[in-house]
């Protein structure tokens, strides 16, 4: 009895040595490829009435470059894109946005999209894959139910619009931080330094 016990935590001791050695190759993998950034293009204007549709479309190449073989390799798996929607609000101590993912309807075009963290700001875009299998890319819509001032934040991705109508968040200045933009995501704060970032899109709807 007592030497089946031994044989049994012998190949559970096994197993789960195997488990572990995958991950860790897994993770080891992951560190000699190089991705690339999204490159986000949104509907050109500042201005934005509730009949109109702002779109979003983000393109990533399909192939990551690996630094343990110094070459291109196609990427079966690429990586999300996680962006959030926001409404500028008065200014408190904090924060001068919120979020407002309910203030449009979403039109999901192509790639596959779900909610992160606060479902009334952020979205998780799953590109797919086209032109040639050499790029994947997402497309969603927004069209405003209500007018306001609004901007939409990337986490990495690179906007691609020469002008991002930065001139809209001066006039919601949070008194003793006035060149940060402070996102209210379901209560939970964070910031950004507006001179810092470029990843920040907004727009006006009347």
């Amino acid at each position: 009895m007592k030497l089946i016990n031994v044989i049994k935590r012998g190949i559970n001791f096994f197993v789960i040595s195997i488990f572990l050695m995958a991950f860790q190759c897994e993770d080891e993998n992951e560190d000699f490829l190089k991705y690339d950034a999204y490159k986000v293009s949104i509907t050109p204007s500042s201005s934005f009435s509730v009949d109109d549709t702002v779109w979003v479309k983000a393109i990533v190449s399909s192939k990551v470059y690996d630094l343990s073989i110094n070459d291109s390799v196609f990427n079966e798996y690429p990586q999300s894109d996680y962006f959030s929607v926001y409404k500028l609000v008065e200014p408190d101590e904090a924060s001068n946005c919120k979020g407002a993912v309910d203030k449009f309807e979403l039109i999901f075009d192509k790639g596959e999209f779900s909610f992160f963290s606060c479902e009334n700001a952020d979205l998780v875009a799953m590109p797919a894959l086209e032109f040639n299998d050499s790029f994947y890319v997402y497309r969603v819509g927004l069209r405003p139910l209500y007018v306001g001032d609004y901007v939409i934040s990337w986490r990495n991705a690179i906007i691609q619009n020469a002008d991002r109508n930065e001139f809209i968040i001066n006039d919601y200045p949070i008194a003793d931080f006035p060149n940060q933009i402070g996102f209210n995501s379901c209560g939970e704060i964070t910031w950004r330094v507006l001179n810092e970032s470029e990843r920040e899109y907004y727009f006006r709807v009347e």
